[in-house]
């Protein structure tokens, strides 16, 4: 099974939202938020075309056109195109109780983000409030093709957590529904034909 980022960032929001009995439909993405996507997406499908393509016997053109060699090339995309991509893709795979996700790209390739959660109505036991924020700072490191998360700092609304009370959780959750455990220290695939991800402050470069 493919581990991809987005479904972690559902992952660790549904990992709190476990115990409630009530479940939201993926809310719908207005046409703006995917219009400001779409450039990612477009290169992204691009990039997974080029993966896909067998190399070992494809003649480049002419001499003066050889292929790019893999890591070669680049694309850099604003904070608010990866935020509107991320939006997007929380709400294709119909994840359930995650309001909404935004990252800030920060130098070094490290992000801080807040991960809204809104259970559908309040709690029969007041275990859990209706609407939450997850919020974190956190570093990541790509190669070949996959991301692993560092998580420095996480908080459920203004209350500490650590990073290891929250892989216990999404064990629990992870063998409840039938899927394969992970934590927040596993590497993650990264889009098809994408090799590493670098950020600036706004910004998130794309190396395939």
């Amino acid at each position: 099974m493919r581990r991809t980022i987005a479904r972690r960032t559902a992952a660790l929001a549904a990992a709190f939202a476990s115990t409630a009995c009530f479940a939201l439909a993926a809310a719908e993405v207005p046409p703006e938020v995917r219009a400001k996507a779409a450039a990612i997406f477009a290169a992204l499908e691009k990039i997974e075309a080029e993966s896909r393509r067998p190399t070992p016997t494809r003649i480049p053109p002419s001499p003066q056109a050889p292929a790019a060699a893999p890591g070669s090339r680049s694309l850099t995309f604003s904070e608010a195109e990866f935020n509107a991509w991320l939006a997007c893709r929380l709400a294709d795979e119909n994840e359930a109780y995650v309001k909404a996700a935004e990252f800030k790209l920060l130098a070094a390739d490290r992000v801080e983000g807040r991960i809204t959660i809104d259970l559908g109505k309040p709690q029969a036991a007041g275990v859990l409030p209706q609407k939450q924020d997850l919020l974190f700072a956190a570093g990541f490191e790509t190669r070949e093709g996959k991301i692993r998360i560092n998580m420095d700092k996480l908080y459920l609304g203004a209350q500490p957590i650590s990073p290891a009370f929250v892989d216990i959780v999404i064990g629990v959750v992870s063998r409840l529904q039938g899927v394969e455990p992970t934590t927040l220290k596993d590497w993650y695939d990264l889009p098809a034909g994408v090799l590493r991800l670098e950020t600036s402050p706004g910004r998130v470069v794309v190396i395939y």
